[in-house]
């Protein structure tokens, strides 16, 4: 009987068959090895599948709902492989919020050819040879089964099995869960979600979770302040909860703050040629970084929307987005409200001329703290010309910094108020296609003082500099290296506006890239480093100008902070006073309040002042699910993947204790935003 019944499923076999083999086949494109290290869910997904294909007596039917099967799971490969390849990212729930920013971002994704064209055939080959099958079925009259003796027997022990699978895959996904919380992420054999789940799987159990379950609990919130504070009652907070100050604590105080978040700044275009020639090329931010602290140590692995949370609020949620699930939460303690209380008359406004609903940026930015969003709509009005509105197919064509900074530098940097002002920069954001924008123009050269029919490319095409190439990736840096121009060209602009308005000596510009140049995987290709995990990737630019703090460095260091960061020759005139300390996106937050003299909670920030010596964090990417330092990457103690030369046991014990400290605090954190907890808990300012 069980012969019959297996020869009458042979469909469903081949299909099972083939099931397994994409879902290995196609994790493989993920950096993953062919095999799941949890495939409790989708043994249970296979399971349920194939007991409903087994009850259908017909034929015909089996080979209709195999051919779904397939095709939803060969989509959901292909789709989440392109993802992946494209940025890096593993599909979550939360994604769902984004799926109207996906459209601005449909040109120039990475699609491996490969496994599309294997994944192809075998969907061809499947639906042809079930065709000719279900032919000789109906000639030999064996289209419907009516074996019901056979198929008791079958359904039974399928019944039998997927019993089995229902109540091991909650039992071991509890313990999973068990063994994931925050501080034993660290000690997990972890490894992505396409390696444990599957890329199916993974979607599935996203969506499931995602609609039905909560990730954090939030019962005990009534006793988060002692732990932000060490006692709820105003008058007696422990000391030791505020944030650490470093020597150079209120230097800044009274300044004018700008944050300018620099989209894909990364540093090998600085030092692809000789230091004079990068000199010439970018002369504004030569001038900058030689006027700044430069933090040759920060290493971001995260994506936009993280990288400005971080820098804005200190930390971000895990298993949500903030932008949109907790977009209007109260924040009392981000950076901007902090900043306000501190000087009530400040005016703290953000820019970005993308559209405002992009990443829900015009809810979340006032939560903030800020008083005015500008995205591109309104920046129109200022006379800035939107060149890519995110529904037209000019998908490269992004509104250049430099025509931004012309028209708004004014209603950017008053000069008649004190002004906190945040702006994140558009031109350098990928993919890296050539464009319009920086061709059709004649550009005028303050240091050659000539004129290039061709924008920035005839200018490059004179000094014989990042050249169209053999290959797409040389044109990928020529392009990128051309938005680099153009932000150049607008922080001169604003540089001179702020000396010719004597806003310079009292301003603090914090300027810093929100990650490497994913897009294009242009990075690799940059650094010259095939390895996805390998710091060095995610070690990007980061500096801070304030005349005073500058001052203050060099006399307290001397000149051992000096330090060539510019150019491909090894002996240059070019040094910048340089901070070596491993430094990331959570750490601004903390080096702000510390210029400023602004008290803040310590357990509300993920990391600490830039100045404070031997006292470091880490990165743990929400994005990414990974541990990152400029040592090691990992996904657990358990799963190192990457570890720098002469990496030692106390090096691994010091991160264990960094990462400990973080998790900790991530926990809390997460209640907060789970629970909107400032919203019914009063904020108690140091």
């Amino acid at each position: 009987m069980m012969k019959t019944f297996l020869k009458d499923n042979v469909v469903v076999w081949i299909w099972l068959a083939l099931a397994i083999f994409i879902e290995l086949f196609s994790i493989c494109f993920t950096n993953c090895s062919p095999y799941l290290t949890a495939p409790f869910y989708y043994i249970l997904i296979l399971s349920l599948c194939v007991l409903a294909l087994t009850l259908m007596k017909s034929k015909r039917l089996k080979v209709i709902f195999t051919s779904i099967f397939l095709v939803v799971q060969i989509a959901l490969c292909i789709g989440f492989v392109i993802l992946y390849n494209t940025n890096g990212t593993v599909f979550d729930f939360s994604m769902i919020n984004q799926r109207s920013d996906a459209f601005g971002m449909l040109k120039g994704i990475s699609i491996n050819l490969l496994q599309i064209i294997i994944l192809l055939s075998i969907l061809t080959l499947y639906i042809v040879g079930s065709c000719i099958y279900l032919k000789k079925c109906k000639q030999n009259g064996t289209l419907k089964s009516n074996n019901k003796k056979a198929y008791k027997i079958g359904a039974g022990v399928l019944c039998a099995f997927m019993c089995v699978s229902m109540v091991v895959t909650p039992v071991v996904d509890g313990v999973m869960t068990s063994k994931q919380g925050y501080e034993n992420k660290l000690y997990n054999d972890n490894y992505s979600k396409y390696q444990s789940l599957g890329i199916t799987a993974n979607a599935i159990y996203e969506m499931v979770s995602g609609l039905f379950a909560s990730k954090v609990d939030i019962s005990d919130i009534d006793t988060i302040a002692n732990y932000l504070y060490g006692n709820s009652d105003e008058s007696s907070y422990q000391a030791d909860k505020l944030l650490p100050t470093s020597q150079f604590n209120g230097i800044s105080a009274g300044n004018n703050l700008i944050m300018i978040m620099v989209e894909s700044f990364d540093w090998y275009v600085l030092k692809w040629y000789d230091a004079e020639t990068i000199a010439s090329i970018y002369p504004n931010i030569c001038k900058f970084m030689g006027d700044s602290i430069v933090f040759d140590s920060y290493y971001t692995r995260e994506k936009t929307d993280t990288s400005e949370n971080n820098a804005l609020l200190g930390s971000n949620p895990t298993g949500k987005y903030l932008n949109y699930d907790f977009a209007e939460n109260e924040y009392p303690y981000a950076l901007a409200n902090m900043f306000k209380h501190e000087y009530p008359n400040v005016t703290a406004n953000a820019y970005h001329q993308n559209r405002g609903e992009y990443y829900n940026r015009e809810v979340s930015y006032r939560s903030l703290g800020f008083d005015d969003y500008y995205d591109i709509d309104d920046m129109e009005e200022f006379g800035v010309e939107n060149t890519w509105d995110g529904h037209t197919w000019q998908f490269s064509e992004f509104t250049q910094d430099s025509k931004v900074m012309e028209h708004m530098v004014q209603q950017m940097f008053p000069t008649d108020e004190q002004f906190m002002t945040y702006w994140l920069t558009f031109s350098m954001h990928g993919f890296y296609g050539e464009r319009e924008t920086f061709s059709n123009f004649v550009y005028e050269d303050e240091v050659t003082n000539k004129s290039y029919e061709n924008g920035y490319y005839g200018y490059f095409d004179e000094l014989g500099v990042f050249p169209q190439g053999e290959s797409e990736q040389d044109d990928w840096l020529r392009n990128y290296a051309a938005a680099l121009k153009d932000f150049d060209i607008a922080l001169g602009i604003m540089l001179d506006y702020l000396e010719a308005n004597n806003l310079l000596e009292n301003t603090t510009i914090v300027l810093y890239s929100d990650h490497c140049t994913y897009y294009n995987n242009l990075m690799s290709f940059g650094k010259h480093i095939d390895d996805v995990y390998n710091s060095e990737l995610y070690r990007i630019p980061c500096m801070i100008y304030d005349q005073k703090l500058v001052d203050a460095y060099v006399d307290a260091y001397g000149d051992s902070c000096y330090k060539n960061l510019i150019g491909n020759d090894v002996d240059n005139s070019y040094k910048f006073v340089t901070v070596s300390k491993f430094v990331n996106t959570v750490d601004l937050i903390p080096t702000i309040f510390d210029l400023f003299g602004i008290k803040a909670w310590n357990n509300l920030y993920l990391g600490n002042s830039m100045f404070i010596e031997d006292v470091e964090s880490i990165i743990y990417s929400r994005s990414y699910g990974i541990f990152v330092t400029d040592e090691l990457i990992c996904y657990s103690v358990n799963n190192l993947l990457y570890t720098c030369d002469g990496f030692t046991d106390a090096d691994l014990d010091d991160f264990i204790a960094r990462a400990e400290n973080h998790l900790k605090k991530q926990e809390i954190l997460d209640k907060i935003f789970y629970s909107d907890y400032f919203a019914e808990y009063e904020y108690i300012y140091p």
